[in-house]
């Protein structure tokens, strides 16, 4: 075993690794969102970024409907 494969076996560079602490403050934020004021301050948050750059958002929401329409074609018709 050379050092660098020592050194990559010690590292977490995984981004999908979880903490203790990461999993405590996500229930922690899904608690405070359920409340009046987080609600509000979540509505708040949203609306910010869908002003701040317009077009990029809505290029957002036209992949994400495209990638909706090609698993279902149907998913909004009545």
């Amino acid at each position: 075993m050379n050092k660098r494969t020592k050194k990559n076996q010690n590292e977490t560079d995984d981004k999908n690794c979880l903490w203790v602490d990461d999993i405590r403050r996500h229930e922690r934020q899904k608690k405070y969102f359920k409340t009046r004021k987080g609600k509000k301050a979540l509505s708040r948050a949203r609306k910010k970024y869908d002003e701040k750059d317009r077009e990029r958002r809505r290029k957002q929401k036209r992949q994400y409907m495209r990638r909706k329409r090609e698993k279902d074609p149907k998913i909004w018709r009545v």
